[in-house]
């Protein structure tokens, strides 16, 4: 059974050309994965995040918001409810 890595490797045991040059040919086709540094330390162009993404990262911080005002203003009225159920019960045990 040969090893996965051995398709990284040429003749003389060395690495071929990198790991983006080895993916580039396994995986043809496929372009909007990000590029990490190269061997050499040359470091690739990221793609960048076209409109929609950017504005869909937008609205998901704006209902971050939301959501936590919601949560805040649901803890006040149930602490409110608490205390009107806490009135209520010793109205209840005075009226007895």
């Amino acid at each position: 059974m040969e090893r996965k890595d051995k398709e990284l490797k040429g003749s003389s045991n060395g690495v071929i050309g990198g790991y983006h040059k080895w993916w580039k040919a396994q995986m043809p086709g496929i372009t909007w994965l990000p590029k990490l540094k190269s061997s050499s330390g040359e470091e690739a162009e990221v793609p960048k995040e076209n409109e929609e993404v950017q504005a869909l990262k937008e609205e998901l911080e704006r209902t971050r918001v939301v959501k936590e005002k919601l949560k805040m203003t649901f803890t006040r009225v149930r602490k409110e409810c608490d205390e009107l159920r806490d009135v209520n019960m010793t109205t209840a045990e005075a009226l007895e």
